[in-house]
């Protein structure tokens, strides 16, 4: 039996990207760094398992996560433009996105990574909050 080398490069490829994340995906043919890299919105927040999603009028937050591992932040809170920028990286076993920008640091773990969504998970103190976004 004659087995075709697109088809073992497909078998490769699948248990090399295969998914480490508690939501997904569970295969990807996309590297980690190539689904993170996007222009993401806040679409929604929930604190200790509770919708906490802002109305868009009140807050917004579009992020963008370059190649080169720097980022730019754009948020609106009430109709007050703010806009900061840093650097990204993922933890060394890629489980954890770590932001830094001029206000300080933040790790997040992450709960999905596709394409088209991104869930973190950030835990401070006694609250758990997961911010999903949407790519732009």
């Amino acid at each position: 039996m004659k087995t075709s080398p697109l088809f073992i490069m497909l078998i490769v490829l699948s248990l090399v990207s295969c998914g480490k994340y508690e939501e997904g995906p569970g295969i990807s043919l996309r590297t980690k760094k190539n689904r993170i890299t996007n222009t993401w919105k806040l679409t929604k927040v929930e604190v200790n398992g509770v919708d906490q999603t802002p109305s868009p009028s009140s807050y917004s937050l579009t992020m963008t996560l370059k190649d080169d591992e720097t980022l730019t932040a754009n948020y609106t809170i009430f109709t007050a433009p703010f806009n900061t920028s840093g650097n990204w990286a993922f933890s060394s076993d890629k489980l954890n996105l770590i932001l830094t920008d001029n206000t300080g640091s933040s790790t997040n773990n992450i709960l999905r990574l596709t394409n088209k969504e991104m869930k973190l998970r950030q835990i401070d103190a006694d609250e758990t909050i997961v911010n999903t976004y949407t790519a732009q």
